[in-house]
Parts: C-alpha cells; sequence; structure tokens
C-alpha cells in the first residue's frame, strides 16, 4: 500500500505551478535565485515524500 505521492510527482505539480507564470522567470534572472527556488522545490517535495512513506509505515503497524 502507498499513500501519498511521491518525490517526483510532487516535484512536478510544484515545478507545473511555477510555470504558470512565464514572466516570473524572466524576471528572476538571477542564477543565486533561480537556484534557491529549485532547492525549495527539492526541499519541499523530499519532506513530503518522507511524511508520506512515514504514514504509510505507521498505518502498516
Amino acid at each position: 500500500m502507498n499513500i501519498g505521492l511521491r518525490k517526483y510527482e510532487i516535484e512536478e505539480i510544484l515545478k507545473k505551478k511555477l510555470e504558470k507564470d512565464p514572466d516570473l522567470k524572466y524576471f528572476i534572472d538571477d542564477d543565486a535565485t533561480t537556484r534557491l527556488i529549485d532547492l525549495l522545490v527539492e526541499g519541499v517535495a523530499e519532506a513530503i515524500d518522507k511524511n508520506n512513506r512515514e504514514l504509510d509505515r505507521q498505518l502498516r503497524g
């Protein structure tokens, strides 16, 4: 039983949200800011994935 989404699925959702406003990429042309956003997307996806795995483990008992 797998409960919740996996990391790659969460990352895709977050990236699609960011791509909804392509003008933002135009105005954010700083490499450090772009890298920060990428790391935040990865971190959020990883945290949610870890939480889902822990919930799955606990529900299996």
